[in-house]
């Protein structure tokens, strides 16, 4: 009876010991959820969570035409997951993968948050050695 009532103990204390690692887990990657700016002004990014992976979605755009004309983007491009398939590291990064409309490619990406709560996208093939970042700062 003893040892059943130990193994009982054993297993619950563990079981919660992991569910309390796991929702902090899920706390910390929840930190790039949000609407973010790009650093050009020209794109607005909303970051939600699905299961245990992260999607970021058009949610405004805006081009220019010369110096002085500005337009908003056709209303296909809003709504589409420009951020895909992102999965929290730890370390303050996020791992996936960021299509660009205008070149209409997919690249590697990661997602770091900075101290100052800005956001750091760097996008890249192959390596990340050769890509290009972007910082983005939060709205929402």
């Amino acid at each position: 009876m003893k040892t059943y009532l130990l193994t009982l103990i054993f297993a619950l204390t563990t079981f919660i010991g992991k569910t309390q690692t796991i929702t902090t887990t899920d706390q910390a990657g929840d930190a790039i959820v949000g609407t973010w700016q790009t650093d050009d002004q020209k794109a607005r990014i909303t970051i939600n969570r699905q299961d245990s992976l992260y999607y970021g979605r058009l949610s405004n755009a805006s081009v220019s035409l010369g110096q002085t004309a500005k337009i908003n983007l056709p209303t296909g491009f809003l709504g589409i997951n420009i951020l895909r398939d992102f999965k929290f590291s730890g370390d303050n990064r996020w791992d996936g993968t960021i299509y660009d409309p205008k070149s209409k490619n997919t690249y590697q990406c990661y997602l770091k948050m900075n101290d100052d709560g800005t956001l750091k996208v760097r996008g890249y093939k192959g390596i990340s050695l050769f890509g290009k970042s972007q910082t983005w700062t939060r709205l929402k």
